[in-house]
């Protein structure tokens, strides 16, 4: 289980040193380019450029913070289409942001993880990003199918 305070210190390490986050960058992209190709570059034109910036920031805290606890796998293209299709089937079954979070908590068992992601996204006149409401909901199938790929044994 990821514990809060691990995504915590992969985030702080990435506002400390943005080398550190080029660098899983480039290794995302060397090892995991079905991963990084599906899940964030589909979405890339329907996003504004600052979501794509904070939703590849969010996927590689989140990537980055897994990868430090244990061996991640190459994930195949039917694997990653299988997470995705999870999280969008609960996202437009339930149309509603809410509702679609209590079931991936519901469902995806990292607490603190899929609290980092509400956190992250949830709807704040605080937060920095500007987050549409249709960038909300792809930012969430986004890190909830990754996460729901981290997650498998």
């Amino acid at each position: 289980m990821i514990a809060a305070h691990q995504l915590d210190e992969t985030i702080l390490n990435f506002e400390n040193n943005a080398k550190e986050l080029d660098k899983l960058l480039d290794h995302v992209q060397e090892k995991q380019s079905l991963l990084i190709d599906i899940l964030v570059g589909t979405h890339s034109e329907l996003l504004t450029e600052d979501e794509m910036d904070y939703l590849l920031f969010l996927f590689l805290g989140i990537y980055g913070t897994f990868q430090r606890q244990t061996e991640i796998p190459i994930f195949s293209e039917q694997e990653i289409a299988k997470a995705e299709e999870f999280s969008w089937q609960i996202i437009n079954d339930n149309n509603d942001y809410n509702k679609a979070m209590d079931l991936f908590f519901a469902s995806i068992p990292e607490e603190d993880v899929m609290d980092f992601i509400d956190l992250s996204i949830a709807p704040d006149d605080e937060n920095e990003i500007k987050v549409t409401d249709p960038g909300r909901l792809i930012m969430l199938a986004v890190l909830t199918a990754l996460t729901k790929l981290l997650i498998q044994d």
